[in-house]
């Protein structure tokens, strides 16, 4: 062994004993760290991936620049403020985002990220709207605030919207905003889950469908990884402030994404809606869909399903570009204001 080689394996072995007392340090009483446990009521105390002492030891062949199991490594940003805040849960940071609707289908990942993101939706000739169509140019944001909370705001920006029946307009969208709690995280399984609580104002331009009521939205979301395999999935219950400006909708989304190349992941997407009431705001059997709460007073009942074929890429370290095309999953005549629709977003994720 040369002289160069002797002196990285005994700095490898410094940087593995002061790991490991960090790590004793932190411990709690009865042996174990507060962030290793699965325990939601010490989510901001200690960061969740620092490596465990077992996986800190070095084989004496190993280089000291090997891979490591834990999603933390010894480059990571410093806190800021306290640990986990901005830089939220960096174990699941280059895993696809989801790319299909999204105005709900959310991740549960905490990290701080933004992504703008367009839309350009048609609507079916054969239903109420008579054709036409929507782009929206939108912006959302999120901020971790500890390694299991996050705050984020989805709904901003501006749509143009086309249709024979509504006069033209373009304008700014209702604006949405709320708070996601990772209640279950464990990443040697590549898992976690996570709930959060949505509030949509009602404060857009009615010309473009927007503005009719406030509406509040709660939701769980989860991802596992296996292998080369992501699998994302949301269900949210939408709740409008006004039962006759609104309607209360139950949504769910899953995709499904595959590492075929390094960092370049070909996608399958599927979106399911179901209008649990009616309002009395438009006589209409076709609701907002996942754009808009209308307040339509013949869609009770009525179910909607789309699906989605695209690709997710991280671009570079931290810098994911999506896009998908969707399309109906049943006739175009019972699938609400859905014909097709392309979607695109960027994710700067830091």
């Amino acid at each position: 062994m040369t002289r160069t080689c002797r002196t990285a394996l005994l700095l490898g072995l410094a940087i593995t004993l002061a790991q490991t007392s960090v790590f004793a340090q932190s411990s709690d009483s009865d042996g174990w760290p507060n962030y290793s446990a699965n325990r939601p009521w010490d989510a901001g105390s200690e960061p969740l991936s620092l490596s465990d002492a077992n996986e800190a030891e070095a084989d004496d062949d190993m280089p000291a620049d090997s891979d490591s199991t834990s999603s933390y490594s010894n480059d990571d940003p410093d806190p800021i403020l306290w640990k986990g805040f901005f830089y939220g849960d960096r174990h699941f940071r280059s895993k696809p985002r989801p790319v299909g609707s999204p105005l709900y289908f959310e991740d549960p990942f905490i990290n701080s990220d933004i992504r703008p993101f367009f839309i350009y939706h048609e609507f079916p000739r054969a239903t109420a709207l008579r054709g036409g169509r929507l782009m929206v140019y939108g912006f959302q944001a999120r901020i971790a605030l500890t390694e299991r909370l996050q705050f984020f705001a989805t709904e901003d920006g501006y749509s143009d919207l086309e249709s024979p029946i509504i006069p033209s307009d373009e304008g700014w969208n209702d604006l949405a905003a709320g708070l996601k709690y990772a209640f279950y995280v464990d990443h040697e399984e590549d898992f976690i889950a996570s709930a959060g609580v949505r509030w949509r104002l009602s404060n857009g331009d009615a010309g473009l469908l927007q503005g009719g009521t406030d509406e509040v939205s709660t939701f769980v979301t989860m991802y596992k990884g296996y292998g080369k395999w992501n699998f994302l999935a949301d269900a949210v219950y939408r709740i409008p402030t006004d039962y006759r400006a609104g309607n209360a909708v139950f949504s769910w989304d899953a995709q499904v994404a595959y590492e075929l190349f390094d960092d370049f992941f070909p996608l399958l997407e599927f979106h399911g809606l179901h209008y649990l009431t009616d309002g009395d705001r438009f006589p209409l059997n076709v609701g907002g869909l996942d754009y808009a709460n209308i307040g339509a007073s013949n869609v009770a009942g009525h179910d909607v399903f789309w699906g989605g074929v695209g690709f997710r890429w991280n671009i570079s370290d931290g810098i994911q570009f999506g896009s998908v095309y969707e399309f109906p999953l049943q006739s175009v005549e019972a699938n609400d204001i859905f014909e097709q629709r392309v979607t695109t977003s960027i994710v700067f994720t830091f």
